[in-house]
């Protein structure tokens, strides 16, 4: 079944380059972060605090869409148009395909975090600056992020359309950077029912900010390396229960 996965994988990465909706996003994002540097130029005060903050939320916004997007499309779409037919009467197993399909898209994520950093790299020595290790630990945590986000897609593609499954993972996208807030309401909460709630929903949600480090990186503050392994080993181990999760639901799916 390891072959059948690494095969779903290199196909699923051949098909997302022929894909225009990802070379649209990734010369948008390129284009937003070399225009950073004209921005620079029209501010007071350090050029590289606004080309590195514009340079990750470039990077970041366009992997999510890629995660988003693409990644519901190829198992909600491919079940909406009922291509995986073909694919499933072979002897391969629902969660082979739902995690080849996965891994494939998490490659090409970490690519597009790799090209996005290197252009950034590019516009900073522009303005006469360098890529700092935090700027590096900001990029592996996006990447993490996008490895999160893309099981969150795979998740709901596994059982909804892929207008909803969009939708729900982009939602949690937005709530993911909320969920500190919500941990303040259940520490400072007087209601002991709230403070379950609260708890329990922080418990269960991608707490995303933890893989946030953009405002270190452009404010070229230093950050320990052991909370980068323990933020990038959260993210990691979630995205594995969600990708499990997703494989099982999409193994008891009627595809009919």
């Amino acid at each position: 079944m390891g072959a059948a996965i690494g095969v779903i994988a290199g196909n699923t990465v051949r098909e997302l380059l022929r894909s225009k909706l990802l070379y649209n996003v990734l010369v948008f994002a390129a284009l937003f972060i070399a225009g950073s540097l004209f921005v620079a130029r029209l501010t007071v005060g350090n050029w590289v605090r606004v080309i590195v903050d514009m340079g990750f939320s470039a990077t970041e916004i366009s992997g999510v869409l890629i995660a988003v997007v693409i990644g519901v499309g190829i198992v909600a779409g491919e079940v909406q148009r009922k291509t995986i037919l073909p694919t499933l009467a072979k002897p391969v197993a629902r969660w082979a395909f739902c995690l080849g399909r996965y891994l494939g898209l998490v490659a090409l994520l970490i690519a597009d975090v790799a090209v996005m950093t290197a252009v950034l790299a590019a516009v900073l020595h522009l303005a006469g600056y360098d890529l700092t290790v935090v700027d590096v630990q900001a990029a592996v945590l996006i990447a993490v992020e996008l490895a999160v986000m893309a099981a969150l897609a795979v998740l709901f593609a596994s059982f909804s359309t892929p207008i909803l499954a969009s939708s729900y993972a982009l939602a949690l996208f937005v709530i993911g950077h909320m969920l500190p807030d919500l941990r303040l309401f259940a520490d400072r909460s007087t209601s002991n029912a709230a403070r379950a709630a609260a708890h329990a929903f922080y418990t269960m949600l991608p707490d995303l900010e933890l893989l946030n480090l953009k405002a270190q990186a452009a404010n070229s503050l230093a950050v320990g390396a052991s909370f980068v392994w323990r933020s990038a080993a959260y993210g990691l181990a979630y995205a594995a229960v969600v990708l499990i999760v997703a494989m099982l639901i999409f193994s008891r799916r009627d595809l009919n």
